[in-house]
């Protein structure tokens, strides 16, 4: 109830009168190591009106009992301005993650049942929160991040880490037995040039696949996308 509230007052908070529209929507299947793993349904949203746009993005993340809902705010370019996280296990909520930034400080709280934590930390014009485990934020990352310093935020962790994008160049992605036309992108972190996410998206910078070594996830989408609509 409370994320679903949540969400109710993100959609709320968008601009009085402006015009809804769906960026993108569907599902991922996750892999980890190649063993499917569990699913991500989400959607983003922007809302249109003078002098810019604000979004909100939302998703259920499944894997096994585990079920993680996550609703996001951002501003006009793309930057976290409200999250919240919701974790439950077989049904129980075992965890809340939840902040927002006042300026450039986020403030940021952590609930579980043995212990409550809160911490703020500093960000720059080019954060973008990327909560692990989590692909569809991606969307924020290149369609804001090109051509600027980026710092991946994690909520849940209140941490950031640097990193570059880079463009690999013209590919394509099997979606649901459709080859799909893609450019490969790489997030570099730049203190030691890794590759921290590899991700495939389309012309109009939907993500279609993605590849986090570090944990060994795989994200593909079910689906090709559909068209974009407004509300």
């Amino acid at each position: 109830m409370r994320l679903l509230l949540a969400l109710s007052l993100a959609l709320l908070a968008l601009p009085l009168g402006a015009q809804v529209t769906v960026l993108d929507e569907g599902t991922f299947s996750h892999l980890v190591n190649g063993v499917r793993a569990g699913r991500e349904d989400f959607s983003i949203r922007a809302a249109r009106a003078a002098p810019g746009a604000t979004f909100v993005a939302q998703a259920n993340v499944l894997a096994g009992e585990r079920r993680r809902t996550v609703v996001l705010n951002a501003d006009s370019l793309g930057g976290p301005v409200r999250f919240q996280l919701e974790l439950r296990e077989a049904n129980q909520v075992v965890s809340n993650v939840s902040g927002d930034r006042q300026r450039m400080v986020w403030s940021g709280r952590i609930l579980t049942a043995t212990r409550e934590s809160a911490r703020e930390v500093r960000l720059t014009d080019g954060s973008f929160l990327a909560e692990p485990g989590v692909v569809h934020q991606l969307w924020f990352v290149l369609r804001f991040g090109q051509g600027r310093a980026i710092e991946l935020f994690s909520p849940s962790g209140l941490s950031l880490e640097s990193v570059r994008l880079a463009s690999a160049g013209p590919d394509s992605v099997q979606v649901a037995g459709r080859a799909l036309a893609a450019t490969r992108w790489t997030l570099l972190r730049t203190s030691d040039d890794a590759v921290a996410w590899e991700f495939w998206a389309d012309r109009s910078g939907r993500i279609l696949r993605a590849r986090h070594p570090a944990s060994g996830l795989e994200a593909l989408r079910d689906d090709p996308p559909a068209e974009t609509t407004g509300r």
